[in-house]
């Protein structure tokens, strides 16, 4: 009998142990599941829930409880509402939004049926990778024929714009490199993110730039010393294909208008509809039709000292008043006025006197503080060594 027990013991035991590990090994129940719904050319929110089959209140109540953090009439299209149902009832449960490539919108139902809100930051995955090329004709060319994302040259060229002016200064058989981020979001490479490092060889003399941030009141782009290579001032305010009049004290004679005047400014070629950027931060002081031949004209202040204006322009999209930070396209480029083609006529104005934009010796940004160096150091090492290879 004592056999007999044992042995039922022992198969009841392994038979509860196997059954164990069974339920520790299944598969988790699922309780949710989520619909993308493409957000199509001409479709509104509400038009979109409603053929998902959302009902107005629950649609209405979405809309309010997000008003206050983002307007969900201003979804945009090509992305989509990705929206969660619970798997067992088909109630709405959350609903999400890509507003940029940096945040999303999550609303989500409380336990008391109530919508909250919350802008979340997109949590990429982030692989680093290194790039080089040698220019032949442009930057923009070499990226093209490296196989480098477009979108990434273009981050590359802004993070030397203050250094570099790409439609001037580039050479044949100059040499760049750079570091940067890789975005990731489900294991689909999405887009490229951060300029990390860079090193751009022009006619022999090596330019580093390097993202470091020391504060939130200081960070961006600085040189291997810790020097801040943004300026106050970009080197130029559009992509031109060359410069058809510099500045000059003497007479300059348009023998269409059958004017002479002195050209105290540089004129930039460029297509028409080029973007034109403001060179710096400042307030829209002037905007509008010009008397004295300048057309369609913006000045800009950017401080007590320095203010730029920009002539000939096709279209004005900024107002009197407004606030611009450096980059940012006021307009674009034109013929309008004595102009006799498309191009970008810019002055800079030094205490009241127009001065040559292209001998200004601007003043640099914040460098990094002394007591921050040694962690700027640390962080760039690894970077050089790669520069370096």
């Amino acid at each position: 009998m004592l056999a007999i027990f044992l042995f039922v013991w022992f198969f009841k035991s392994n038979g509860n142990h196997v059954s164990n590990q069974k339920d520790q090994t299944k598969i988790p129940e699922v309780l949710d599941k989520t619909v993308e719904v493409e957000i199509t050319p001409n479709s509104t929110y509400g038009n979109l829930m409603s053929e998902a089959g959302i009902a107005a209140t629950v649609t209405q109540a979405i809309f309010d409880s997000t008003k206050d953090i983002y307007d969900l009439s201003k979804i945009r299209v090509g992305r989509s509402l990705a929206l969660t149902y619970e798997l067992q009832t088909d109630d709405l449960k959350q609903l999400v939004y890509q507003i940029d490539s940096e945040q999303e919108l999550y609303v989500t139902k409380n336990s008391t049926n109530q919508w909250l809100p919350k802008i979340k930051p997109i949590d990429y995955e982030i692989k680093i990778k290194t790039v080089t090329g040698v220019i032949e004709t442009s930057m923009y060319e070499a990226a093209i024929k490296n196989n480098i994302d477009q979108r990434a040259i273009i981050d590359a060229a802004d993070a030397f714009q203050w250094t570099i002016d790409f439609s001037m200064d580039p050479r044949v058989g100059d040499i760049f490199k750079f570091i940067y981020e890789e975005r990731y979001r489900s294991g689909k490479y999405i887009m490229p993110g951060k300029i990390l490092a860079g090193k751009y060889v022009n006619e022999g003399t090596e330019h580093f730039v390097y993202y470091f941030e020391e504060s939130a009141d200081n960070s961006g782009y600085f040189d291997q010393d810790g020097n801040s290579v943004q300026k106050m001032f970009l080197k130029s305010a559009v992509a031109y294909k060359y410069i058809t009049s510099g500045y000059t004290t003497g007479s300059r004679c348009l023998e269409k208008f059958g004017l002479c005047t002195g050209h105290r400014a540089i004129d930039y070629a460029a297509p028409m509809g080029t973007p034109i950027r403001s060179v710096g931060d400042g307030t829209i002081t002037s905007v509008g039709w010009s008397r004295v031949g300048y057309g369609n004209l913006t000045t800009i202040r950017h401080n007590g000292t320095y203010s730029t204006n920009y002539a000939h322009q096709s279209r004005i999209i900024v107002k009197k008043g407004q606030q611009v930070k450096q980059g940012q396209v006021i307009g674009y480029v034109g013929s309008t006025g004595l102009s006799t083609g498309p191009h970008l006529h810019f002055e800079m104005v030094k205490n009241g006197v127009k001065i040559n934009p292209l001998k200004e010796i601007l003043p640099p940004g914040t460098p990094i503080k002394p007591e921050n160096k040694d962690r700027f150091f640390s962080q760039i090492g690894e970077y050089q060594k790669q520069l370096a290879e």
